[in-house]
């Protein structure tokens, strides 16, 4: 009966330190594709000035690797955009009414890493954007946009479904 005993207790373990490998090696695996997508092209982040672009005026743009944002105008609504060319970001939208007309100077993007850092290191990318919109000197919308945390809360359903 011992040896039986014991060797399933050697079992138990060596199926446990399996799942505890496959979790790792996905868990990493998800973690190297994102920074390989944020590592492309990351030395791209600018901000433009008023353009015409049929109705809409775009009013600032800023880009960061594979991430950008645009704000522009249409009539008394702004609409900020977010795209992404990484599979982890599908994009996003919202709009902020304003009363009159806002230009480019009141529009600031400011470009973070996950840290809130916005100084830029070769260990870690830019990855959330923060879009502060001020009109007659009040600001009106100060929202962030985090372009990885669809491959954050990936992973940890990854750790979850693994917990049961």
């Amino acid at each position: 009966m011992e040896k039986r005993d014991g060797h399933n207790i050697n079992y138990i373990y060596y199926m446990m330190n399996k799942k505890v490998i496959i979790i790792t090696i996905v868990v990493l695996a998800i973690l190297e594709s994102v920074i390989f997508f944020y590592k492309q092209n990351a030395e791209n982040s600018k901000k433009y000035t008023q353009n015409s672009i049929e109705s809409e005026v775009v009013l600032a743009s800023s880009k960061e690797g594979y991430n950008s944002v645009v704000v522009y105008q249409e009539e008394n609504v702004l609409f900020v955009s977010a795209k992404s060319e990484s599979d982890f970001f599908k994009g996003t939208q919202y709009e902020v009414e304003t009363h009159g007309n806002v230009n480019s100077d009141d529009i600031e993007i400011v470009w973070t890493t996950l840290g809130g850092s916005t100084e830029k290191t070769e260990d870690n990318d830019f990855i959330i954007a923060e879009i502060k919109i001020s009109e007659d000197g009040e600001l009106i919308s100060d929202n962030k946009i985090n372009f990885a945390k669809k491959a954050f809360d990936a992973i940890e359903d990854v750790l979850k479904n693994s917990k049961g």
